[in-house]
């Protein structure tokens, strides 16, 4: 490849793999926050100290959740590499 630059389909699906696996984490992790903060509530557990855990959990879970935009757009850029590396690949010049 030109100016020394070598691109493996193991290393893109690799970052593929991680960035699927890190939306997935964030995900459940904001959601198992969630759910746990909710339970406390259905035990009976709804005073003042209980409304204001319920706002840092929703700061918690919304900062849980921030990056996964970016990892989502970071996806659809390694797609395009992946497709771009096969196609290069797959031409031929003889």
């Amino acid at each position: 490849m030109a100016g020394g630059v070598s691109v493996e389909r193991a290393a893109i699906q690799g970052g593929m793999n991680c960035c699927k696996a890190s939306i997935h984490e964030l995900e459940t992790a904001a959601r198992s926050l969630r759910q746990n903060y909710q339970r406390a509530g259905a035990n009976g557990w709804k005073d003042q100290k209980y409304t204001a855990l319920g706002g840092i959990v929703n700061e918690c879970c919304t900062a849980l959740i921030k990056p996964v935009d970016e990892l989502q757009d970071c996806l659809v850029k390694l797609n395009d590499l992946m497709a771009a590396v096969v196609a290069y690949e797959s031409t031929s010049i003889y």
